[in-house]
């Protein structure tokens, strides 16, 4: 019998910790603290274009209500393919390439490189997003439901924006002793409206995934 209840318990640990590894969300409340300001329109020292560190295909750029995030394709195409693969140079721009809409390009040599740019929004500034400072820092809040929100930290240092999330499946132990964990069909992690635990949470690098941009 005890070895069975030895068995059972090695179980269910087992199954606890793999489960713990394998969350992969965090959602955020409003933190209650005077110390955290709340704003509806980003401080113009971030606005701008940027391009990430070792990736400058990947741009993004800041204005008062937006935060897009642009991912850019080259597709080299041999001039003596081009009608072959059906594209077609128009005033300043390709087609052939993107249904129903011409692309921006430049001709090297024996070869045109069109340029496929697609946009993402990380943030918008409307009912359901706002910001707030703490320590020349932002925190970007999206409404997912209720009172849960999708948080990223941004700073500025010099020309040097960082973009930081937070990463579940690398959180210590200090990070996890300041957040519930939300047991469901999808379970999550909380961090709660509590101030301290905001701080702490802040302190102990629970935004642990940081992304470089570099302005041009």
């Amino acid at each position: 019998m005890k070895h069975l209840f030895l068995f059972k318990f090695i179980i269910y640990w087992t199954c606890s910790i793999y489960a713990q590894n394998n969350i992969n969300s965090i959602y955020f409340e409003y933190p209650e603290s005077n110390d955290f300001t709340t704003h509806k329109i980003l401080p113009s020292k971030f606005y701008g274009d940027f391009f990430k560190l070792h990736d400058s295909l990947i741009n993004l750029k800041i204005d008062s209500n937006d935060i897009f995030i642009f991912h850019n394709v080259i597709f080299p195409i041999p001039k003596k393919e081009m009608k072959q693969l059906q594209t077609y140079i128009q005033k300043d721009s390709i087609y052939g390439i993107k249904s129903n809409k011409g692309l921006p390009f430049k001709s090297i040599n024996d070869t045109i490189y069109a340029l496929l740019s697609q946009q993402y929004p990380i943030y918008t500034n409307d009912s359901l997003s706002s910001f707030w400072t703490f320590e020349d820092e932002v925190f970007l809040f999206n409404k997912v439901k209720d009172t849960l929100h999708s948080v990223i930290k941004l700073s500025l240092h010099k020309d040097t924006l960082v973009l930081v999330e937070s990463d579940p499946s690398i959180f210590n132990d200090s990070i996890i002793s300041t957040i519930y964990l939300i047991k469901q069909k999808s379970p999550y992690y909380l961090l709660s409206k509590n101030e301290k635990k905001w701080k702490t949470f802040i302190k102990n690098k629970g935004f642990n995934d940081s992304t470089l941009y570099l302005k041009k």
